[in-house]
């Protein structure tokens, strides 16, 4: 017991199991909503055109206000702060999103949402990469506990809503954020500021678009990621709703949606691992070779018993593309650019394809149904995977 307590007084020791319950907090807290976000949508009478419509002026604002907060950031010497209030006007526009049942307001505060909530996991990202790097460990040691999180939020969450309706969903996310945001406040500033926190802001947006352009690996991971968000949107929108479709009940989506969270913790440091040993971009190469059979064993057997089952494996992939995703970027750029250049990835790149594929996908879905979305999936990460090879590391 002395010895658990000496390694906690050691700060960054301290900061690493911090930084571990932050993520178990505010990003487990997104299994109270995400899972059943679009089966809410559905149950208030909206169609996936008008749903698709949601996520693409999300991603429109997001795109306006991720190099807002990016800049703003660099331009203070107490950054932690913007995270903060990011995390607690996000927890505040999902409560209102979930009291209203028409579209036009929920368009409104699901923008309003998209403002604040388009810094947080850029800037997340670069505190949990500086503050595993001072402990020599691996970004998934940090980002496993928001798996953990997650199981535990999504089958409660479930249960909630069968009894007590979607509200108790919104009210659950909004209460993990808070808690988030109450914990960065013992978690060590300087994992917050980059290197040229308080003065001007270097280059910013732009400088981080010529830092991509310059680099033919991180061009080609460009390249994936649109045709990944492009021809996956309808997929990540409405599986759950095709599960619905097949007769699956909200208790059963819940736990389809921690099936893949279960795998991905022992995953989450295994990639860890392979990362020191292979690489990221290896890694993101054999992610996205499973996702390709993922897809397809829907497209060919859309059935619950087939979904749950890609879900499980699913953990796997996401494990690796999320330790490969962060560990690319950080390997190829410099710690006084990481941040800016994972929110160009995480929420530029991202939101600019949203725009186009949500409501496409939105389309689609009410035209066809939701099998065919898989198609379109597999193709996109057959793409990906081309992009991939093409610009691998010379040395890989």
């Amino acid at each position: 017991m002395a010895t658990i307590f000496q390694k906690l007084s050691t700060p960054e020791r301290r900061d690493l199991w911090l930084a571990r319950f932050y993520y178990f907090s505010f990003m487990g807290g997104w299994g109270f909503l995400f899972p059943f976000l679009n089966l809410f949508y559905v149950d208030i009478g909206l169609n996936g055109t008008q749903i698709g419509t949601i996520a693409s002026t999300g991603a429109i604002v997001g795109l306006v206000a991720a190099p807002i907060w990016a800049n703003e950031v660099k331009k203070r010497s107490h950054p932690r702060r913007f995270l903060q209030a990011a995390m607690l006007f996000s927890a505040l526009f999902y409560i209102l999103i979930g009291q209203q049942t028409a579209f036009l307001p929920i368009l409104f505060f699901a923008a309003l949402q998209s403002t604040s909530g388009a810094g947080i996991l850029p800037m997340a990202d670069s505190m949990a990469v500086s503050v595993a790097q001072a402990n020599q460990q691996g970004y998934g040691g940090i980002r496993l506990w928001g798996s953990l999180g997650w199981i535990m939020a999504v089958p409660f969450s479930g249960w909630l809503i069968e009894r007590f309706g979607f509200s108790a969903g919104f009210w659950g996310i909004s209460a993990a954020l808070a808690i988030g945001a109450s914990l960065l406040f013992f978690i060590h500033p300087q994992w917050f500021a980059s290197p040229e926190s308080g003065g001007r802001p270097k280059g910013g947006l732009r400088l981080a678009v010529r830092r991509v352009l310059s680099d033919r690996t991180l061009l080609g991971f460009a390249v994936a990621l649109i045709f990944v968000g492009f021809l996956n949107s309808g997929v990540l929108q409405f599986e759950n709703v095709f599960l619905y479709d097949l007769g699956a009940t909200k208790q059963l989506i819940s736990i389809a949606g921690i099936l893949s969270a279960i795998v991905e913790l022992p995953f989450m440091l295994f990639a860890d691992r392979i990362i020191h040993r292979y690489g990221a971009h290896r890694l993101m190469f054999a992610a996205l070779f499973i996702n390709i059979f993922l897809r397809l064993a829907v497209l060919t057997l859309p059935a619950i018993p087939t979904i749950m089952a890609v879900r499980f494996i699913g953990g796997v992939s996401f494990s690796l593309y999320t330790v490969s995703f962060v560990g690319l970027i950080s390997e190829r750029t410099e710690p006084h650019e990481r941040g800016t250049v994972l929110a160009l990835y995480t929420v530029t790149i991202a939101g600019l394809v949203s725009i186009v594929a949500s409501p496409v996908a939105g389309i689609i879905f009410d035209v066809i149904g939701a099998r065919w979305l898989y198609a379109f999936s597999a193709t996109g990460y057959v793409i990906a995977a081309v992009s991939m090879w093409m610009t691998r590391p010379r040395k890989a």
